[in-house]
């Protein structure tokens, strides 16, 4: 019997990988469920704030992709344009043959030209699956609030979302969606898929020197970078941050380097550029903690990818990885409050090396737990059924 066709649309795609998390996901999500379905993705040739495109990619056809050396090939159409045109992208899905398309976040053309298609007729028995990628959070909805406000609402207005489904990725996102487009909206709750974590957690390296900590994100005002630099001002523990994560607000990047500059002596800070996804947790075991005060994450790969080696983490409430303190794996803290950032970077400051192993090992675990229950395969043929 021949595999269902599913039609992934996401501006960016493997080889890239500045966009941060949803390509990690769509690339996982793909891998784990390949041999159920026959995916295509139709995505650009060039990966965040790039001008020039991947090297080595065929532009404008479907070509087969590898993934990871023994996977299975993934059909994907590398737009030449940045922004692909209506007719472009209408030609694309059709030649595709796919018969439910699914749609990665909102506000590019790959979320809204679908739906026009669809509006207008132009798709016939398509079924729509609309995933939000963390966009509908609090934290996603306050940066440019009213043009967002303007944007949903004279969508909802001309009905472009009534045939839609949903997926979510937690049940905080379920309520995000039920708020934004109405409490009868069809969704379907499938966890993100994760890599798997390492085989046994690394033992702890800390000295009471100095502390390492890692930062590992967008450097953007949504993962709240600047915050944490002004926080550290007060700070009279040694530290050394590294900070890892491509550049998306240049701006934004000019107020943290004014905030390094104002830094005391006993907090040194290094900007180490990208980190490609192949080496992410390795980077991790480096660390003494992660930290990332963000305000909001749909998943959190790198909070997961931290944990998952070994490395606790310093993170906000506004994801789903919380109660950490009761395990004894990170800390959850109120982003509102220094006082409590800075004591918890004295605490873990203070901690023998037996205490932090204590909490290296429990970070692992509650990484190994996360995966181990995850019945992705179930929820993703309940997604796409």
């Amino acid at each position: 019997m021949p595999k269902k066709k599913i039609l992934v649309l996401y501006e960016y795609f493997y080889p890239g990988f500045k966009a941060g998390g949803p390509i990690q996901s769509l690339v996982n999500l793909l891998l784990a469920m390949q041999h159920q379905y026959e995916f295509y993705v139709a995505t650009t040739a060039y990966d965040m704030q790039t001008a020039t495109p991947y090297p080595n990619v065929v532009c404008n056809k479907w070509v087969n992709t590898q993934l990871t050396p023994n996977a299975l090939p993934v059909k994907v159409w590398y737009s030449s344009n940045i922004k692909p045109g209506y007719k472009e992208l209408l030609q694309t899905i059709l030649t595709s043959g796919c018969t439910t398309i699914y749609i990665n976040g909102f506000y590019t053309n790959y979320f809204l030209f679908p739906l026009l298609y669809l509006k207008l007729g132009k798709l016939k028995n398509m079924d729509c699956i609309v995933a939000p990628r963390g966009m509908l959070t609090k934290g996603a909805l306050s940066v440019k609030p009213f043009r967002k406000k303007i944007y949903f609402t004279v969508i909802k207005c001309f009905g472009l979302l009534k045939t839609v489904r949903y997926h979510a990725t937690n049940t905080e996102e379920v309520q995000e969606i039920q708020s934004m487009f109405g409490r009868s909206s069809s969704i379907t709750l499938a966890s993100n898929v994760s890599k798997p974590p390492f085989e046994k957690f690394r033992q702890s390296t800390k000295n009471n020197d100095e502390l390492r900590l890692v930062f590992l994100a967008l450097i953007s005002p949504m993962k709240n970078l600047l915050l944490l630099l002004q926080y550290l001002q007060s700070c009279s523990n040694t530290i050394v941050l590294d900070i890892y994560g491509p550049v998306k607000d240049k701006a934004y990047w000019q107020q943290c380097l004014q905030a390094i500059q104002a830094l005391p002596k006993n907090i040194k800070v290094h900007y180490k550029g990208d980190a490609e996804p192949h080496t992410v947790q390795n980077i991790f075991t480096g660390y003494d903690a992660m930290i990332l005060i963000t305000k909001g994450e749909n998943f959190g790969h790198a909070i997961y990818e931290s944990l998952s080696v070994g490395t606790p983490v310093i993170i906000s409430h506004f994801t789903p990885w919380n109660n950490l303190q009761e395990k004894k794996a990170g800390w959850n803290i109120d982003i509102n409050n220094k006082e409590e950032l800075l004591t918890t970077l004295h605490q873990l400051s203070k901690m023998t090396l037996q205490e932090h192993n204590v909490y290296c090992n429990n970070a692992w675990q509650v990484a190994k737990n996360y995966y181990e229950q995850s019945k992705y395969t179930k929820n993703y043929n309940n997604l796409f059924s």
